[in-house]
């Protein structure tokens, strides 16, 4: 980051605030005036470099959804995350009671039309990749990655592994998946 870009920023022509006349020489500043223009310019630098490093250390917070809500998504959108919740819970292979998915669901403030959608899609699933493509197409494949992380138990290594691949399906980054998980550990 370069001084000349924050003084822009800032509004300021020259490091001492003083702005030059065209066709004039320019006036000789006093050592005082130059030696605040170069403290000046060393706080703005400082300043600018902590403000980028902080933003770079949250970024993934403030880039990736920090709450999976169904209640801000509309309808459509609400049908392809059920769906993706669904797809992850049957790809564990063994039929299991879909009560801890139905919980999922409930604590992502799913009302009783989208529990009704669930069981329709564990009855009656798309096929993933007609499914991951219509996420895709949605831009929701962090929610679909969120959906199927919250509908398996993360510790078995059947249920990383498809994680893993709905991951790389999804195009999401990997520090992208890692704050996911830190953010829905169960």
């Amino acid at each position: 980051m370069s001084f000349a870009f924050l003084t822009r920023a800032f509004g300021r022509d020259d490091p001492a605030g003083e702005v030059e006349e065209p066709g004039t020489a320019p006036a000789r500043a006093s050592r005082r005036d130059r030696r605040a223009g170069r403290a000046d310019a060393v706080v703005t630098e400082a300043l600018g470099q902590k403000v980028l490093h902080a933003f770079l250390q949250n970024r993934h917070q403030t880039l990736v959804p920090l709450t999976l809500n169904l209640r801000v998504l509309e309808p459509a959108q609400r049908d392809l995350v059920i769906q993706a919740m669904a797809a992850a819970f049957l790809a564990q292979g063994r039929r299991q009671d879909p009560a801890p998915v139905r919980d999922a669901l409930a604590r992502i403030s799913a009302a009783e039309a989208e529990r009704q959608r669930l069981d329709k899609a564990l009855a009656a699933p798309l096929a993933l990749g007609d499914l991951l493509d219509a996420i895709l197409d949605a831009d929701l494949g962090a929610y679909a990655y969120v959906a199927s992380l919250l509908a398996v138990d993360q510790r078995r290594r059947v249920n990383q592994l498809y994680l893993a691949y709905l991951a790389e399906r999804l195009g999401l980054a990997e520090d992208v998946v890692s704050s996911l998980h830190r953010r829905y550990r169960v």
